[in-house]
């Protein structure tokens, strides 16, 4: 038997609502002010979303599945403050999450960090838990959480130690 498997696929047409929310979770920093609750997406809409893309792409490539996360230009850490990073960082691990879960011989998921520019690896270390619990094999690791301006310290700085000791616990690579 052969396995082919994308080792790197992003959500790239998640449902409109979820960037409509992020949109409107922007706004609502610069305003001031609380975003409204994330928005109900159906099952229909994530399979007609992926069916209509990745795994009619995957299918014409011939490959068998994907290692998949959320859209990376849109992962965007440095947009808000930390408590903004979780929060996106959340619900895009929890619509991967629904999509391995629709189709899980197809998504292997791997996770987002909110690795807000002004926070330690605090918050990330906690996503990265909650995500490997629910079956998060990964993560993707910014080195730049800061949008562009290459103010972190390098990969091999003491600063990410305690977010490598946590992958090393836990048993996951990060890409």
């Amino acid at each position: 038997m052969s396995l082919i498997i994308d080792c790197h696929g992003h959500y790239t047409t998640a449902p409109t609502a979820h960037n409509e929310w992020r949109e409107a979770q922007k706004a609502a920093f610069t305003a001031g002010e609380q975003v409204g609750p994330y928005p109900k997406i159906s099952d229909d809409q994530i399979r007609e979303t992926l069916e209509a893309n990745q795994i009619r792409l995957l299918n014409e490539r011939g490959a068998d599945m994907t290692i998949f996360s959320p859209r990376a230009s849109a992962m965007a850490p440095h947009i808000g403050d930390e408590s903004v990073a979780r929060k996106w960082a959340q619900v895009n691990n929890d619509l991967i999450k629904r999509c391995v879960d629709l189709y899980p011989e197809i998504f292997v998921p791997v996770c987002m960090l909110p690795q807000s520019p002004n926070a330690d690896m605090q918050g990330s270390i906690e996503e990265l838990e909650r995500c490997v619990d629910m079956g998060f094999v990964g993560c993707n690791l910014n080195p730049d959480p800061g949008g562009g301006k290459f103010e972190h310290p390098p990969l091999t700085d003491e600063y990410w130690y305690p977010f490598y000791e946590k992958m090393v616990e836990l048993d996951v690579p990060a890409m």
